[in-house]
């Protein structure tokens, strides 16, 4: 006796819903915030979001390299300080560090994890998700990043190579005695 094997499929799956059960790709964005903003496009942004404090630009600056910036400010209610790091002019980082007094560890790696899936670092200081342009990690006390990769593995190159020169110009140096 031969049986017949019969699949059922559910009428209601169309490629849309497949999709939108997928996880989606990291984020960019942090509210009005977008990896790749100018500094006057973020400043701009600050001053209008109520979760921020932002005073405006500080009367100093002690950052080494000449193509980086950093906006420093105070955050407001869950947020206690956020950072906007720049180079050459484009944002490529967001540092939030959470007031862990009102929002914890848990919840903000659940909400992440739902929305991400399974990170792809875990260790118990920091938790990454990435994908091929942004990183997102989660790290102790109660830090997110939001970080551009491509930029960001740029500048990890150039100054890899300004050590390496460095290094050859000062063993040339140290000939010439």
């Amino acid at each position: 006796m031969m049986g017949i094997l019969v699949f059922v499929l559910p009428t209601n799956l169309n490629p849309q819903t497949i999709e939108s059960s997928e996880k989606t790709g990291i984020s960019r964005t942090y509210r009005s915030f977008v990896l790749g903003m100018s500094p006057n496009e973020v400043k701009d942004n600050l001053r209008l979001d109520n979760w921020f404090n932002y005073q405006g630009d500080p009367d100093l600056s002690l950052l080494q390299r000449p193509r980086a910036s950093l906006i420093d400010t105070e955050g407001s209610l869950f947020i206690s300080r956020c950072l906007f790091q720049f180079e050459e002019n484009s944002l490529i980082a967001i540092v939030l560090e959470l007031d862990s007094q009102i929002v914890d560890w848990y919840s903000v790696y659940s909400a992440l994890e739902n929305k991400y899936g399974t990170p792809s670092n875990l260790n118990p200081n920091k938790i990454v998700w990435e994908d091929n342009q942004t990183r997102l990690t989660m790290e102790k006390p109660l830090t997110v990043k939001y970080l551009d990769r491509i930029v960001f593995n740029a500048a990890l190159e150039e100054d890899s190579n300004r050590k390496a020169w460095l290094a050859q110009a000062r063993d040339e140096f140290l000939g010439e005695f």
